[in-house]
């Protein structure tokens, strides 16, 4: 009796081992439920429909002279920061200038005196089809208008424009944060309208007013305050103003709470809708009290060559993540672009004139070896990682899509689409990790799409591929993403990383 159970036993686990059944039932192992409240969904809603693209101060190098005995880079120097400008291929920067250092010479207008440097950088954005935007640090003339200044200075802007054929200025920015009290304009919202108006008329005398657009009013903001200065702008000001901006340096509490959008939405709402807005200027500045605040006070203090005007996290990997966290609010809220402060710290210095105490903001320092007694300060830092990519991807004319978020703290994502290609940003500025769905309204798939990864570790260590040169290199490539009808791509989302997936060029 037990021998024929046994038997009839093996023939059954037999049948059942061949069919790969167990009493009628699959046997594959079943894929546990999507869960909609993880999904992250690429909207058909348009946040801009013609993005400008997001790109990086650059310029100044003033005391090249004075530091090295050369009025302009060593040839090495300049070819390694085209190198690497022409990877991040920013589709904008702006650039700043001064009477006294690009185009007066005792007294004498000599717009000659800026072709060791500005000419040069300004060679390379023709070249490479980069976008400018131009500008005076600040007005002559005190509580009034300089009219021998003001006409120096338009005659810089036509001279460049229709003598050297730089096509690429795009923009003309009269004066740097006019509100502060740090400004040549301390404040007085009169004078600088004032000031709109005569240069507007300056630029319509020498017909140029059609090449170049008017940007303002170049504010520096941390709260709601200073909205009026946007649509007191906008009331009285549009008909001469092309593009509005402002500047923010938020605290990293304010972006990482998700605060920070809804703060520069109120300006982007104050201007008018069918004209772009730029983000001008972005940085983080610290809360002195703060952990970071006292950790950057203690790093200048101990780095002889590092103003007060410095940020100390541009070494770290963790910047990398605020940093993108910030750009992609900024897309977010419907800015046409972001202009990164900044490229490199050898390009300003605060003090006396020749002081070597820098504004360290950016990249790198690419007279580290030169003047700075540290070679490998030249090196890119780690925030050039996420921050090429959000300009190299994102380019001129992308339509901004708005991507609907799950509720989970310090996720934010972004995309864009141009010519049938995608981008998608993704960061997550929290500890915790995140699985996610990516799904698209209207979906398509992507063909031939890469994935760039970056995580954030302890110092300047970060995860994330580079080549030799340190630029960031995909981690998956060839993959299409098929996120038609409804399909979707699970994605895991580290702790204080960032995610790009892109099939653009």
């Amino acid at each position: 009796m037990s021998k024929i159970f046994d038997l009839k036993c093996l023939l059954l686990l037999a049948v059942i081992f061949l069919s790969g059944t167990s009493c009628g039932e699959n046997n594959e192992p079943e894929l546990p439920p999507v869960d909609p409240r993880n999904d992250l969904v690429v909207k058909t809603e348009i946040v801009n429909p013609a993005f400008t693209g997001n790109g990086v101060q650059w310029g100044g190098y003033d005391l090249l002279q004075i530091w090295t005995g050369s009025p302009t880079l060593s040839p090495s120097d300049w070819d390694k920061l085209f190198l690497r400008v022409r990877f991040m291929r920013p589709p904008l920067v702006r650039i700043m200038v001064s009477a006294g250092w690009n185009y007066l010479s005792n007294g004498q207008f000599d717009p000659a005196k800026s072709e060791p440097v500005l000419l040069k950088i300004l060679d390379f954005c023709q070249q490479e089809e980069i976008a400018v935007m131009f500008g005076e640090w600040g007005h002559q003339g005190g509580t009034g208008i300089d009219q021998e200044w003001l006409e120096n200075s338009a005659s810089f802007i036509e001279w460049l424009i229709n003598v050297k054929g730089y096509s690429c200025i795009k923009y003309f920015n009269m004066v740097n944060e006019p509100n502060g009290n740090w400004s040549s304009i301390n404040g007085n919202y009169p004078l600088w309208k004032q000031l709109i108006e005569q240069f507007h008329h300056k630029l319509t005398e020498k017909g140029i007013a059609s090449k170049v657009k008017l940007i303002g009013p170049d504010v520096a903001v941390w709260g709601t305050d200073l909205v009026h200065w946007v649509s007191n702008t906008a009331a009285e000001l549009d008909n001469k103003i092309g593009a509005y901006d402002i500047h923010t340096y938020p605290k990293e509490t304010e972006v990482r709470d998700g605060s920070y959008q809804k703060m520069i939405t109120a300006y982007r709402k104050a201007a008018p809708s069918s004209k772009e807005m730029l983000m001008g200027e972005l940085g983080f500045k610290y809360d002195s009290s703060s952990e970071l605040g006292k950790q950057n006070a203690q790093r200048i203090a101990n780095d002889k060559y590092a103003s007060d005007d410095s940020n100390m996290s541009v070494y770290d990997a963790f910047y990398g993540i605020d940093m993108a966290d910030a750009v992609i609010q900024n897309m977010r809220a419907g800015y046409g672009g972001v202009i990164l402060w900044d490229l490199d710290d050898a390009m300003y210095n605060k003090g006396p004139n020749g002081a070597t105490t820098l504004k360290r903001w950016g990249f790198w320092n690419i007279l580290g070896a030169e003047k700075f007694e540290n070679p490998n300060d030249e090196n890119i830092r780690p925030w050039f990682y996420t921050m090429s990519l959000m300009c190299r991807y994102f380019p001129e004319g992308t339509k901004i899509r708005q991507v609907a978020l799950p509720d989970k703290v310090g996720l934010r994502a972004i995309a864009g689409e141009k010519d049938g290609k995608y981008t998608i940003a993704i960061v997550n500025s929290h500890t915790v990790s995140y699985s996610v769905n990516l799904r698209m309204e209207n979906g398509t798939a992507l063909a031939n799409a890469r994935t760039y990864r970056y995580q954030s570790g302890k110092g300047a260590a970060f995860t994330g591929a580079t080549d030799t040169n340190g630029f960031a290199q995909p981690v998956t490539t060839n993959e299409t993403i098929d996120l038609q009808e409804n399909k979707l791509k699970q994605l895991d989302i580290p702790g204080q990383s960032f995610c790009l997936i892109t099939n653009m060029d």
